[in-house]
């Protein structure tokens, strides 16, 4: 399964996301340059899904982290994903507009190159069920039809340990409720691939 973690905002835990549902699904290339050169290119949108398909059948799963915009890294990603993973920031109310965005985006790439759109799974993070910013945003995102899989609450000193460390969280603090959640999502993930 490709799966692809993006959300239009930056900042709202994408990278954080795709290091620990790769590390839990495998029980974990300098991108900088490469969208500027493929500006030029045609068939552009397509240079990762022609990249990746000699190797695909090498892994059970293929996690892949974009940008915190549209551009063409995340476009790549968009295409060949079978699952977009979006993470939305309980803290910041830019991350349900960029998953709006996103998911216009989504819809669109599926008409323009006729294939099916790949399902958007919802992940809250930062979420704290006691302020009301949270809370705004969780029924934002329920009205848009978009109902998060898994709520994984606020920042703890675990994650910025892990951070610092340079560790997935999900090495570095196995049994911490968020490890625990990002397990939650990867079971999900999982049962769904089933």
């Amino acid at each position: 399964m490709l799966i692809a973690i993006a959300n239009q905002k930056g900042g709202v835990g994408k990278t954080t996301t795709a290091a620990n549902i790769g590390v839990l699904l495998a029980g974990a290339p300098e991108l900088a340059g490469v969208e500027m050169s493929l500006v030029g290119e045609l068939g552009r949108e397509r240079f990762l899904a022609d990249a990746l398909a000699p190797v695909l059948g090498d892994y059970d799963h293929v996690v892949i982290d974009t940008p915190p915009n549209l551009g063409l890294l995340t476009v790549n990603a968009l295409v060949c994903a079978e699952r977009v993973l979006a993470p939305v920031s309980g803290e910041d109310e830019g991350s349900v507009h960029g998953i709006l965005a996103l998911r216009a985006t989504l819809t669109k790439l599926a008409t323009r190159l006729a294939k099916a759109t790949p399902a958007l799974t919802v992940v809250l993070i930062r979420w704290q069920p006691q302020r009301v910013s949270s809370r705004q945003i969780e029924d934002a995102l329920k009205r848009a039809g978009l109902t998060p899989t898994v709520r994984l609450r606020a920042r703890s000193a675990a994650v910025a340990r892990a951070a610092a460390e340079r560790v997935p969280l999900a090495l570095s603090a196995p049994d911490s409720a968020l490890t625990l959640a990002y397990t939650s999502l990867t079971d999900e993930l999982t049962r769904v691939l089933q």
